[in-house]
């Protein structure tokens, strides 16, 4: 039976909707169980235990892609793109990945001495890379779980591990047995992980045996991933090296100040990183047979992204000292100034991320791969130039600059590959109720933070019918929701 034109578009906000909604719980529960059990970790372990620990975790994932080359990435999107090819492409990716895995734990062990790490570091740079290889089994069956666009199982998957991981360590921690035991606890609370993706992929008949592996066409799969290999690497160089050099130049203080108002700006993400990563499976297929689709919910992203993050941006800088005070205590008054500045960064990364992503959903992820190499070369000189003079505002300034530059390329290469509308008259009128929003939130400066929250989100709701920025369509999309909550709206 097949489906109508009208049923279509339905059942992608349908499939989306529900990919992004367990994304969202999934990571607000990860962002819970990851702040409480982090804090523990720093405590009980004591400044030694911790830096060791924190050398171990930060050496081998600098050099982690490489026991994965971005494979993983590439084989999701043909899955999802090609169902036919799934069981050849599952098997391939399991005996590939457990190939590199192998390769990745003798050569960052063996590097790792080469580096100079005492004996007890060496130890648990090998024990932290055993996780690749529990990942060589894990990685396969959440890239088909993926691509059935089934992300309830990850999302628990990835719940499943962080719970692991916290309950284990809590035990680690209580009895006082070190970080190599703590770092041991990551390969336990993956074997749950391993039997719950086993479970899914079974129960949804989404792989069958016999196994196929086909090494001949792993050199195809590692260039076709390197691209994505390339992203992850560059990624990493740009979000980590401003805090490596900080630490070079300046005392931990200001290392902790700066990333008191850094993640406290990646923390205002989460929402649209669920729906930006939902939507790749989904529109992936949706690109082969109908583009028209995907031009359309790029331009709807977009529009989303404009509307939350630029008064996000707007209020945040307004609000980030009683913030920053009421969160993190008198002791990272310094960190305001930097979030004020680093908080306009919120609008850059959301565009940035989902310009990545709509670069896998139409095949440039090779375009992508050169414009996050950009950045991340961007970021280490300008770094370089601005850190030992400016300090933490150097950092900050440097990070929103180079995202500016990242987010301005994937507009650019988006708007050569799709036929979009012009955003710019809908931006000019968010930044014009942005603007007016910030107005009424200097009103009630002196007010309580609440007051001050309470007041900005009022006024722009406000703005938002005043200036026109929702249409028919999604008016009638809020009103579905309203109405799923006894609630009734009247558009004005």
């Amino acid at each position: 039976m097949s489906v109508s034109a009208n049923e279509r578009p339905y059942s992608l906000k349908r499939t989306i909707a529900r990919n992004t909604l367990f994304i969202t719980l999934g990571s607000l529960s990860l962002k819970a169980i990851n702040f409480l059990y982090n804090v523990a970790v720093v405590r009980v372990l004591g400044d030694s235990g911790f830096g060791q620990y924190s050398t171990v975790t930060a050496f081998v994932g600098l050099f982690a892609i490489f026991a994965e080359l971005g494979v993983s990435q590439y084989v999701m999107r043909e899955m999802a793109q090609r169902p036919e090819k799934t069981k050849q492409l599952f098997w391939n990716l399991w005996a590939l990945r457990l190939t590199l895995a192998v390769i990745g734990v003798v050569g960052i062990t063996f590097g790792a001495v080469l580096y100079g790490f005492k004996p007890e570091l060496v130890l648990g740079v090998f024990l932290y890379t055993l996780t690749f290889i529990y990942s060589a089994f894990l990685a396969p069956m959440d890239a088909a779980l993926v691509a059935s666009e089934r992300m309830e199982y990850p999302t628990l998957i990835a719940i499943i591990g962080q719970i692991s991981s916290a309950a284990l360590g809590t035990i680690v921690l209580i009895n006082g047995w070190g970080f190599l035991a703590l770092i041991s606890v990551g390969l336990l609370a993956m074997i749950p992980q391993i039997l719950f993706a086993v479970w899914a992929v079974r129960r949804h008949r989404l792989v069958s045996r016999p196994v196929i592996v086909t090494p001949t066409i792993w050199p195809q799969l590692i260039r076709a991933g390197l691209p994505f290999g390339m992203i992850t690497l560059s990624l990493t160089i740009a979000f980590s090296i401003d805090t490596v050099m900080l630490a070079r130049f300046y005392p931990s203080e200001e290392v902790g100040w700066y990333n008191a108002a850094y993640r406290l700006s990646t923390s205002l993400l989460f929402l649209f990183t669920a729906f930006s990563t939902a939507i790749v499976p989904t529109l992936s297929k949706a690109f082969i047979t109908d583009p028209d689709t995907v031009e359309r919910w790029y331009y709807r992203s977009t529009k989303v992204i404009l509307l939350i993050s630029i008064p996000l941006a707007v209020g945040g800088m307004l609000v980030a000292d009683p913030l920053i005070h009421l969160l993190y205590g008198e002791q990272y008054a310094p960190s305001v100034l930097v979030f004020q500045i680093i908080v306009w960064d919120v609008p850059l990364l959301m565009f940035a991320g989902f310009g990545g992503n709509m670069t896998t959903i139409i095949s440039q992820e090779r375009a992508a791969a050169r414009i996050y190499f950009i950045g991340a070369v961007a970021n280490v000189v300008f770094n370089l130039l601005f850190i030992p003079r400016f300090g933490i505002l150097g950092a900050a300034v440097v990070t929103v600059i180079t995202d500016l530059v990242a987010a301005g390329q994937f507009h650019f290469l988006l708007r050569r590959k799709l036929n979009l509308p012009d955003v710019k008259p809908l931006l000019v009128r968010v930044m014009g109720a942005s603007a007016l929003m910030g107005v009424a939130v200097l009103l009630v400066s002196g007010q309580h933070l609440a007051v001050q929250i309470a007041v900005g989100v009022a006024t722009y709701l406000m703005l938002v019918v005043v200036f026109r920025l929702l249409d028919t369509e999604e008016w009638a999309l809020i009103q579905r929701i309203a109405n799923k909550f006894g609630l009734r709206l009247t558009k004005a």
